[in-house]
């Protein structure tokens, strides 16, 4: 009889560590809040609109989005609304400078993933506020900038996060 208990208990212990660790917050980020999970729909939106690359992301003073866009050699400027699906205009701003286009080009890393990675070295859920491609001294990062001040900054080239504060 007691040949029979060792796989069932065995079994029990392997499908109750399964369970629990379906539970835990995946590694890397995948634990956003809603707010991340809204300015990533956002810049997502915004570059299926315009048919280009997001570079920068705001969030206005009643949570709508502004996202600008990289197409070609223009930079498009789509408003969105708080639920960062729906968009609000569209229009056709000044062209985009040619060393940032071609730092956009490089960079593995988009604008939805820096958000991502940002938002996991942000556990106490501060929202995102501001998010753009800066040159810092000829290395190219996404600078995530929370409501508190806080600051995160994302290689645009492997995502690695280069330094966080205020």
């Amino acid at each position: 009889m007691d040949s029979t208990r060792i796989p069932g208990i065995t079994l029990l212990a392997v499908f109750s560590a399964l369970a629990l660790s379906s539970c835990t917050p995946a590694p890397g980020g995948a634990n956003t809040s809603a707010t991340d999970e809204t300015a990533i729909r956002a810049a997502n939106t915004a570059e299926a609109d315009a048919g280009g690359r997001a570079f920068a992301l705001d969030r206005g003073d009643d949570d709508s989005w502004e996202v600008h866009v990289a197409v070609g050699d223009r930079e498009v400027e789509v408003h969105l609304a708080s639920d960062g699906a729906t968009v609000q205009s569209r229009s056709d701003d000044d062209g985009i400078d040619a060393d940032e286009r071609a730092a956009l080009d490089a960079a593995v890393t988009t604008l939805a993933d820096a958000v991502r990675i940002a938002a996991a070295q942000n556990p106490g859920g501060d929202r995102i506020d501001e998010v753009e491609l800066d040159d810092d001294g000829g290395d190219w990062s996404w600078t995530v900038e929370m409501q508190s001040g806080a600051v995160v900054r994302i290689a645009a080239g492997d995502g690695a996060v280069v330094s966080t504060g205020r």
